[in-house]
């Protein structure tokens, strides 16, 4: 049979939906695009905003005019919070986050016109079982840059996130797990694995042995055939003397580092329950920034919060704007029920969040053109991960360790998951072009 997994939302879901993926090939289904026609489709959901809700939403109904006769699976966050919604959407089982380990099992009791426990919204994800990538290779995956689940969950519990409530507490994935399946992922083709989890950065520090992330890093080096680790998101806290003097050290760790700051401005952090003040996130980056040159630097940006007047966007536009970042993932307040926020006073309207998001992604702009502009003229090893087609001019493309996209022409011979040297002739905001052939300058 046909089945077809979509993923909505973040990192964490996109390594959930690879694994699903690779196991229903484990079981002898054929793995189809989203798009296709097939007999299952399964959408793994995402809840953070009232969009991950709607296009969650639309994902069920595309597959019910792709296939009328289909079987239509919702698992995740958004099924964790309002199973309901999504039956009315089109989906016959719903699977919540602590059930989703044994997904394929379920489906394989659906189709064999057997039931299936309701899901219970009440119950809160317990994930002592993590979804493992399994033996066979899924047709849509390319495998060259992977995702590696190391946790899940989170105790933070800020004001305006649903996670804790949808993903449960903080639990880091056993080590030798994480390193048996990140040898598996190499043996596969992976080249790079990413490592990724709800409140990742917090890896080990529930565990009594003194495991850290840091000391999953080190164990992960030694493998043979993966040639990049990189850290998908670090929050500010976790961002350690030790992690950076393991980043400043010769290391397969990429130079990239994305630690969420939210807010500049002290009073929204606090009214948001972030842990930290803008003094502590700037002397982490500035720290970060010295240690490691040439790194990239990332945040997530909010703005709308409640309270958040102009001249608190002000502060936190200004404060941004003299950090080192690189690049800003910038976004709106979207309220959520069951959060504190949501009773929180002075809630801002849609047209003042519009014009924040404006300003700040028009920086962001900026700091990313700057970037890529320091290395024209530099050579950059890229892990390609495209080779375009005639029509794209055949244009190849790839990402440098410090998360840089770069486009440059294909030589002959030159295949998707191969590391090539790259002389950088050309920078964009969104991408810098190159030539294989040529020098140093």
């Amino acid at each position: 049979m046909r089945v077809a997994v979509q993923n909505v939302g973040c990192k964490l879901n996109q390594y959930e939906a690879e694994a699903l993926m690779s196991g229903f090939a484990d079981e002898g289904f054929e793995i189809v695009a989203p798009d296709c026609p097939a007999d299952v489709y399964v959408v793994n959901t995402c809840t953070v905003t009232g969009s991950g809700d709607a296009d969650s939403r639309k994902a069920l109904r595309r597959g019910r005019r792709t296939n009328p006769d289909a079987i239509l699976i919702a698992t995740g966050c958004y099924a964790q919070r309002r199973p309901d919604e999504l039956r009315e959407a089109g989906a016959q089982v719903v699977i919540g986050n602590g059930q989703k380990v044994d997904l394929i099992r379920h489906v394989q009791t659906h189709l064999a016109g057997e039931q299936v426990p309701d899901f219970d919204p009440d119950t809160r994800p317990r994930r002592q079982n993590f979804l493992a990538i399994g033996s066979a290779k899924p047709s849509r995956s390319t495998r060259t840059r992977g995702t590696l689940q190391i946790q899940d969950g989170c105790d933070e519990h800020c004001t305006y996130c649903i996670i804790p409530a949808v993903r449960g507490p903080s639990v880091s994935r056993p080590m030798d797990e994480i390193i048996l399946q990140a040898q598996r992922m190499v043996d596969g083709g992976y080249r790079e694995l990413a490592l990724t989890g709800v409140h990742s950065g917090s890896y080990g520090q529930e565990i009594d042995d003194g495991s850290s992330l840091v000391t999953l890093l080190k164990k992960l080096e030694p493998i043979d055939g993966l040639e990049r680790i990189r850290l998908n998101s670090v929050e500010p806290a976790c961002v350690t003397d030790e992690l950076i003097e393991f980043a400043a050290s010769p290391s397969k760790l990429c130079r990239h580092f994305h630690v969420p700051m939210q807010s500049g401005d002290d009073q929204v952090l606090k009214r948001m329950g972030r842990r930290y003040d803008a003094a502590f996130y700037s002397e982490r980056i500035h720290r970060l920034s010295d240690a490691v040159p040439d790194c990239a630097l990332g945040a997530d940006i909010m703005v709308g919060f409640p309270g958040e007047d102009d001249s608190l966007f002000e502060n936190t536009f200004a404060f941004t704007r003299e950090l080192p970042l690189t690049y800003l993932h910038v976004f709106s307040y979207s309220a959520r029920d069951e959060t504190p926020a949501l009773k929180l006073d002075n809630h801002v309207d849609r047209a003042p969040k519009r014009s924040r998001a404006a300003r700040l992604i028009k920086l962001s702009e900026s700091k990313k053109l700057a970037f890529h502009s320091r290395f024209v003229g530099a050579r950059v090893s890229v892990l390609v991960e495209e080779i375009g087609s005639p029509a794209d001019w055949g244009l190849a493309s790839g990402l440098t360790d410090n998360y840089i996209k770069v486009r440059f022409l294909r030589p002959p011979g030159l295949r998707p998951n191969e590391m090539v040297e790259v002389t950088l002739t050309q920078a964009r905001e969104d991408v810098a072009f190159g030539d294989v052939d040529g020098s140093e300058r």
